[in-house]
Parts: structure tokens; sequence; C-alpha cells
């Protein structure tokens, strides 16, 4: 079984990103699949703009933005098909697009495994497994999950078949997956 990690498509959409004043985002790289919904002020975010560029032809018209590693980014109708599918999985939480904070959502994933096989394995070695996408996750230790986060490299959202074809049935746009390895 494939394992992907969840990137942004950037060749056809735009994407957002944190607004110079979100002071929240810093806070991101301490998530670890804690529930937020108690402590949860939003980020604050604004699409991006290449200031080196006069026009840029992708679609602000997606479903979903992760241009962050495990910052999924969603709207409305999306974060509605992922609370049914995910149900006490994930978080559902509101963030800030120009002031607005009812049409995005931040997709709080609360499943966190230890998934990457780390044993016997040094240090380099486990990174270098990770640069290269060539991952050895545990499959038992995933078990019914199709989205999550590993103990380790917990600031990146995981994902399987499953959930790309999820997203694939729904037309969920926006977000495109990259092999990280491989589930024994």
């Amino acid at each position: 079984m494939n394992i992907y990690k969840i990137e942004q498509d950037f060749d056809n959409y735009k994407f957002f990103v944190f607004k110079e004043d979100d002071k929240l985002h810093k806070d991101r790289l301490n998530f670890k699949g804690q529930a937020l919904t108690n402590v949860w002020k939003g980020f604050s975010l604004e699409f991006f703009r290449d200031k080196r560029k006069k026009k840029d032809k992708r679609s602000k018209d997606f479903d979903a933005s992760c241009y962050f590693s495990g910052c999924l980014i969603v709207n409305k109708r999306t974060s509605l098909l992922l609370s049914e599918k995910l149900k006490d999985q994930i978080e559902v939480l509101p963030v800030n697009v120009d002031g607005n904070t009812s049409d995005y959502y931040f997709i709080n994933v609360l499943n966190t495994v230890k998934a990457l096989d780390t044993e016997s394995k040094s240090n380099e070695e486990i990174l270098k497994m990770m640069r290269d996408n060539n991952g050895i996750f545990n499959k038992g230790n995933i078990d019914s999950y199709i989205i999550f986060r590993d103990s380790l490299f917990y600031s990146n959202y995981y994902c399987t078949d499953e959930f790309i074809d999820f997203v694939k049935q729904n037309s969920i746009t926006g977000l495109k997956f990259r092999c990280a390895g491989i589930a024994e």
C-alpha cells in the first residue's frame, strides 16, 4: 500500500499563505494532533501574490489549499464532506481570509500514529528515507486511517489511496499527492 504526502497543486491553483501580521501560524509547527477547539483563534490568510508576475493564470476556484505542510485549508463544502467521512478523526476550525470567517476552514488531523518504521535506523537513514520519498510505514499502526500524522514527522499530513479516491470522487480541487513510501 502506498502512502502519500498531501501537497498543493501549484501548477493549476492559487493558494493561501499567512498574512504578515498572523502570529498564530508559528504555533502550527507545534500542532501534533492535539485538539485545538478550545484554544483556536484562527489563522489569518490571503492569496499568494507573486510580485514578479503581472498576471497569474492559476485558478482561485479551488476546494483545498495545502501550501504549508500540515496546514490543510478547505472550503465549506469540502469541510462538510471531510467531517462526514472522518468524523472524530479531524477538527474543522474557521480561518480568516480577508476578514471572512465563514468560507474556509483549517483541517486539524487528530490521528497521530507511529507510522514510519524507524526501528534499527539512524537519524541520517530516516531523514534520507523521507527526503527521497522512500519511507517504510507500519501498515499495522496506520490501520483504518486514510489520513494521519506520523508521531515523528507530525507537521506533515499523510494519506492512503482511499483518501485520494475520496478526493477524486468528490471532485475536490487544489491538491496533489506525492508518494512518501509504502506501508508494509
